[in-house]
């Protein structure tokens, strides 16, 4: 594929962001509460287009996780629907065996998954705590880990055990996502890729993420025209 010009949805660069941080809660319905009724997030995007965006196959560098901040590998799933929550399962199990033998790590723990289609979901189906729910495509450019995000999530995720074992010089901790397609032609939103050097720390803005147990945190990326981003289908 050759490169493309294409748009990115960005976060708006708004005065409001200087008095109160992003927002989005991800709640869902009950007795006296409708989210169709009330808004959720105080986030407002916008798309930047014009935008060079490379195929990452024609690269003249392989992009790798300690310069790009991303990298490409070729594996084949043995699980291609998830219609119960041992399917689940079995794909995290696959994807820590698979990034234990790339990365040569000690120990892989795949915390989160999430599946997404490129369709409008009903809100009265939606409940981001069920194991095998379906969402839309994610809004905006974003990472969705953060400098404070980070230790609150190896502290949530990790046994006492595995605590005691790695949290201490001569470990390194690594919280990536991994993504493919579950399609074998990928016709319409494959993933964009921004190179981590193109990024300057003031694009970052960091954004709560409400869930009902629980506050997140993400980074949502305003526009700079120094950003690289490629593609991967």
């Amino acid at each position: 594929m050759p490169n493309v010009v294409g748009t990115i949805e960005y976060l708006q660069q708004l005065p409001l962001y200087e008095e109160e941080k992003p927002y989005w809660c991800l709640l869902t319905p009950r007795e006296g509460f409708d989210p169709d009724k009330h808004r959720l997030d105080n986030l407002e995007f916008e798309d930047r287009g014009g935008l060079t965006i490379t195929d990452i196959r024609d690269m003249p560098e392989s992009p790798g996780l300690d310069t790009f901040g991303f990298q490409v590998l070729s594996h084949e799933s043995s699980r291609k629907t998830f219609e119960t929550k041992a399917h689940v399962d079995e794909y995290k199990r696959e994807t820590e065996q698979l990034l234990k033998d790339h990365l040569g790590a000690v120990s892989v723990t795949c915390y989160e998954l999430r599946n997404r289609k490129n369709l409008n979901i009903a809100r009265s189906v939606f409940n981001i705590l069920d194991p095998l729910l379906v969402e839309g495509p994610a809004r905006g450019a974003h990472n969705d880990v953060t400098y404070d995000s980070g230790p609150v999530i190896i502290n949530r995720y990790l046994s006492e055990d595995d605590k005691k074992k790695y949290l201490k010089p001569g470990y390194r901790f690594r919280i990536l996502n991994t993504w493919r397609s579950l399609v074998p032609n990928l016709e319409d939103r494959p993933i964009a890729l921004c190179d981590s050097r193109s990024i300057e720390p003031t694009d970052l803005v960091a954004a709560d993420r409400i869930i009902p147990d629980r506050v997140g945190e993400v980074y949502y990326l305003t526009f700079n025209q120094k950003h690289r981003w490629s593609v991967s289908k």
